[in-house]
Parts: C-alpha cells; sequence; structure tokens
C-alpha cells in the first residue's frame, strides 16, 4: 500500500511488519518528525523486495520473523540488488542469533520494538547517515559472543591510542550512538566522528560495526 509523499528531499522510509499496529506505532513516531516520511509499508518480506523495488527508498525498516518470507532473507535479496537502501531491523526479538543473522544478511541497525519511540526516530536517521546503530538491550549479547571467540593466543596490543580514542571505541562497543558518545564525553558530535574515522584507519576497518568486533576480539576493549 503506498502513501502518498510530497517532500522528495526527506528521508524516504518502507516500513514491513506482519503486526498491523506495529507498522501504525512506527508511523506515528516518524510523522511526528520533518526529515522523514513513510512513502509505503508491506507485510512480510517478499513485499518489503516488491516495495523497494518500487519505491527505492532511502531506509527499510523490517522485522525479522514474518510470513511468506522472513525478514533476514528479504534482507539478502535487498542488499544485494539495491545495496544504497538501508536497512533498520526493528524487532521484538533480543537475540543474539537474529542480531547475527540480520547484520550477517546485510542489515544496518537492529532495534527493539520496545525502545523509546525517539531512539527508532534516531536509529533511523543514523542509518541513512551510514551508522549501525545497535540497540543496548542486545549490543552486550553481540559483545560476549565475540569476546566468547577470540583466538587463544591473546589480544593484539600493537595498536596505540590515545585516551580520548580508548573512550570513544569503549563506548562504541558498548552500542552508543555519535551523539551519545559525544553526551556522555563532553564532546561535540564533529569530534566523535574525527576520532571514529581515526580509529578506523589504525584497525583499517570500513565501517563502525567491523570497528566493534576488530576491538573486542583484539582484546583492546
Amino acid at each position: 500500500m503506498a502513501l502518498s509523499v510530497t517532500d522528495t528531499e526527506q528521508i524516504n522510509v518502507v516500513i514491513v511488519d506482519d503486526e498491523k499496529f506495529v507498522r501504525g506505532a512506527l508511523r506515528t513516531y516518524l510523522s511526528q518528525t520533518q526529515d522523514v516520511v513513510v512513502i509505503a509499508e508491506g507485510e512480510n518480506g517478499q513485499e518489503a523486495i516488491d516495495l523497494v523495488r518500487q519505491h527505492r527508498p532511502d531506509v527499510l525498516i523490517i522485522d525479522v520473523q514474518m510470513p511468506v518470507m522472513d525478514g533476514v532473507a528479504a534482507i539478502r535479496h535487498i542488499v544485494a540488488e539495491f545495496p544504497e537502501t538501508r536497512i533498520l531491523v526493528v524487532t521484538g526479538h533480543i537475540s543474539d542469533v537474529y542480531l547475527k543473522a540480520a547484520l550477517i544478511a546485510g542489515a544496518s541497525g537492529y532495534v527493539v520494538k520496545d525502545a523509546e519511540p525517539g531512539r527508532i526516530v534516531t536509529a533511523v536517521r543514523e542509518v541513512n547517515a551510514g551508522d549501525c546503530p545497535i540497540d543496548p538491550a542486545v549490543a552486550h549479547l553481540l559483545v560476549a559472543d565475540i569476546r566468547g571467540s577470540r583466538p587463544a593466543a591473546g589480544p593484539d596490543t600493537t595498536t596505540e591510542l590515545s585516551e580520548r580514542e580508548e573512550n570513544v571505541l569503549k563506548l562504541l562497543c558498548e552500542g552508543l550512538s555519535n551523539s551519545e558518545i559525544a553526551a556522555a564525553l563532553f564532546l561535540s558530535e564533529s569530534t566523535v566522528k574525527y576520532h571514529l574515522v581515526r580509529l578506523g584507519r589504525k584497525f583499517n576497518t570500513r565501517d563502525r560495526l567491523q570497528l566493534v568486533v576488530t576491538a573486542l576480539r583484539s582484546g583492546l576493549v
């Protein structure tokens, strides 16, 4: 079902969830913003693929468990066909299994449905900007899993970090967004982004998620 749009300069979003009231709640949250507009809605993974093909949204919000085709399978198809579309998983599943499956498939972020409305709106903006927001409710599960898979040889201590870089990296690994890290460390968001760029170069990583995984596996955090 397509919805009317008047401002093409905004962040165009497609919502896909098999529960009608969830779609309605998400639409309500996003409709209260000036920069995000919902252009279409669907209720299963196959509809997600069809709607992305039809509307080419900036961001797709999708659940992981749905009829016809599950969200993870849909994410794989969409990332392969439309890599420019950012995908935010919004789900009730607080599980490292679903989290890892979604991220491996190509999701850009993972937020639980009972998060504050403002957090979900912020996550949409973050994935659209290229960030990878992970809800703190599941971030600790990912951290525990990665720490449990460290090689027996021990941490790599060859990468030297400043105290500020260590603090930024620690909060990043806890699942905080740029704005949350900035607030916690009394920095500007531009300063946080500067440190993240430097950290990415030091660890030779492509994105936030790879930086988190590398830092945790190295034992530096």
